[in-house]
């Protein structure tokens, strides 16, 4: 299988994987699921290819159950009953779950006590049988957060009600998920620098391309979900100037990154953002810092 074929199967198949996790009571009541999934069904229109599925821990769950070992191994359990049952009530069945496997993120535990799960789907695809070696489908389950009411929404997914990040929560995550892999707060938090998050970029701008700035009690609730994502994690924001860190990187990593569709140059995602940053600055959300101690 070459690599774009490679990315298609996994796109049809992690679709399939979704709807059965949506359609298991137990999972809606251990996870909240955000993402650029999430973020297609809240926009209502096809955006960049994602090839995984995001979500968070509900701190209910890890309230419920604080012991790592215990919540890896219903997450274990609930996933395999779900994706199982799921792909055997198909027909014809196209699909059986190989296993499931959940992992520790980051593997050692996080020194700030964000401990996340990495998951991984082996898949038996029924109408590929000559093909060997089937990519994993994974899920990224990140540590719980401080939610909101205007946080989470109900969101329907193949006839499923699943708990959802809000448009307003997504785009505030985006903010916070940009300056996240920037110098300064790689810096802050003693960890090795990563790729500059220009995808978040991009959704900023096709979300505000849906609500415009002028829709002013909307940005003023993503401005809210910024600052308490930011709250979450310690990150710091004082202005224009905290996004502006390394800015050639910034625009050579946007406009080189073949993930990311021509519908949304560089200059567009850019003014996006300093008009964003303008506006919350006006309404005096930004600037704020949250030191770790």
């Amino acid at each position: 299988m070459n690599p774009e074929d490679a990315e298609n199967w996994k796109e049809e198949a992690l679709i399939e994987v979704f709807r059965s996790l949506s359609a298991h009571p137990r999972i809606q009541s251990m996870l909240v699921f955000k993402g650029a999934r999430v973020l297609q069904e809240r926009l209502q229109e096809l955006g960049r290819r994602s090839l995984d599925i995001d979500c968070n821990l509900l701190l209910d769950f890890v309230q419920s159950t604080p012991e790592h070992s215990a919540q890896r191994l219903i997450l274990e359990n609930e996933m395999s009953k779900a994706v199982s049952r799921y792909f055997e009530n198909q027909t014809p069945i196209r699909f059986s779950l190989k296993r499931v496997r959940v992992r520790p993120q980051p593997p050692d535990g996080h020194p700030l006590g964000w401990d996340g799960y990495d998951v991984k789907f082996s898949i038996i695809d029924h109408s590929r049988t000559q093909v060997r070696g089937l990519p994993s489908l994974t899920l990224d389950i990140a540590a719980p957060e401080t939610l909101s009411t205007s946080s989470v929404a109900p969101l329907i997914v193949g006839g499923a009600t699943i708990l959802a990040y809000t448009l307003e929560r997504i785009a505030g995550e985006k903010l916070r998920a940009f300056l996240s892999s920037l110098p300064h707060y790689r810096a802050k938090i003693a960890r090795p620098g990563v790729a500059v998050r220009v995808k978040d970029l991009h959704d900023l701008a096709r979300i505000a391309r849906a609500r415009p700035l002028s829709d002013q009690q909307f940005w003023r609730e993503v401005g809210n979900e910024f600052e308490r994502a930011c709250r979450s994690r310690y990150i710091d924001c004082a202005g224009l100037r905290s996004f502006e860190q390394a800015l050639d990187t910034t625009q050579s990593s946007y406009e080189n990154d073949p993930t990311l569709p021509n519908a949304i140059l560089f200059h567009e995602a850019w003014n996006n953002i300093r008009e964003l940053v303008g506006f919350l600055e006006a309404e005096r959300i930004i600037p704020f810092e949250f030191p770790l101690n």
